[in-house]
């Protein structure tokens, strides 16, 4: 679904015209920039941030943007600019899906991926080694925002991207931990900064690499 289409059917829906003002409020980007992408495909956290500002579902919203399913395989849309820093944070600018990928029934049920919730991004850096490489593929269920101490999240913290554990410590803080010794953990108190801009995005239930 392109953004216009997505404005018609919003308009339609609540009877009432939707500017790129509101839009812009509900993807949390520049009236400029929600403008600049009139003409292209949403992806499907796009079309989740829509549904979720507005109160309304997107019936329309391409199928290809969420999880398909067939005999054998699932497919996952893939955003193919869309990296998340294993180091000092990465700035998304381009949310548009680029590629799909498939993957066995078996494999989406044995890690209990939510249909339409989960995407494919990229990681970036070095933070993550050994266990995780930059350019490594990483499976992302934005259904699973809970946290669960040692796993491993994509989360936005002032604005940035990255894939890191998590930790929380009651009441209210989280500490931010990398595989790699040279980065120092971090903890984040959520009272104390309630304005502090973090979200856990989703778990990152899977990653890999090609060969090499």
């Amino acid at each position: 679904m392109k953004l216009y289409e997505a404005i018609e059917e919003l308009t339609a829906k609540l009877r009432k015209k939707i500017s790129y003002t509101d839009i812009a409020a509900a993807l949390d980007v520049t009236r400029q920039y929600a403008n600049q992408i009139k003409d292209r495909e949403l992806s499907f956290s796009q079309l989740a941030k829509l549904e979720k500002y507005f109160k309304v579902n997107l019936a329309n919203a391409n199928k290809i943007m969420k999880i398909k399913t067939d005999d054998d395989c699932v497919t996952i849309p893939i955003l193919g600019e869309v990296s998340a820093s294993m180091g000092y944070g990465v700035t998304v600018y381009n949310e548009q899906q680029t590629a799909t990928y498939s993957i066995s029934r078996k494999l989406v049920r044995d890690l209990g991926l939510t249909s339409g919730e989960t995407e494919i991004i990229f990681a970036q850096g070095d933070s993550m080694l050994p266990t995780i490489e930059g350019g490594d593929s990483l499976l992302v269920d934005h259904n699973r925002r809970e946290i669960y101490d040692g796993k491993i999240y994509c989360v936005r913290i002032e604005g940035q991207l990255y894939a890191k554990r998590l930790q929380k410590i009651p009441p209210h803080t989280i500490r931010v931990v990398s595989d790699n010794d040279k980065y120092r953990s971090f903890e984040i108190n959520l009272e104390k900064e309630p304005t502090y801009d973090f979200e856990v995005i989703g778990e990152i239930r899977w990653w890999g690499r090609v060969a090499r």
